[in-house]
């Protein structure tokens, strides 16, 4: 007959702190892709608004160039562009949503910067309830 082990215990505290464990990870997983999705999200927006601003020009300035038509850009068109181009979306399309920057740097490129304000899908002492994100985005119009 083998000895009886004279150990004894619950697994219960084993238990419970590997379930807190689990929680806590889960927790983390779940507010990181949250917040990699939502800067997808914004950069996909900038990448829009640029390309709406880079196709706000003005066709009487069109002028030939070696790789065809040179297509000028000024940042006063890139920025109405941008703006009316962020009123046409719908309001819940992201929270906090405004318009950092939009601009053309060298009269051929749109350059648009986007933020807007991630917020945590579940609340933690241990994570950012909310954090500003920010997405910069370039576009040009080429016409061959």
């Amino acid at each position: 007959m083998a000895s009886q082990s004279r150990e004894r215990g619950s697994m219960l505290p084993l238990v419970a702190g590997a379930l807190a464990l689990v929680l806590a990870l889960s927790l983390a997983v779940s507010s990181a892709t949250s917040l990699v999705i939502e800067r997808h999200r914004l950069v996909a927006l900038a990448e829009s608004a640029a390309l709406h601003a880079a196709d706000s020009f003005d066709p009487a300035r069109l002028r030939p160039g070696s790789d065809g038509l040179v297509v000028p850009l000024d940042s006063s068109r890139v920025r109405a562009a941008t703006a009316e181009f962020l009123v046409s979306l719908p309001p819940t399309s992201h929270r906090g949503l405004r318009m950092v920057r939009a601009d053309s740097p060298d009269g051929r490129h749109a350059r648009v910067t986007l933020q807007s304000t991630w917020h945590a899908p579940l609340l933690s002492e241990w994570l950012p309830a909310s954090m500003p994100i920010q997405a910069t985005a370039q576009a040009r119009s080429i016409i061959r």
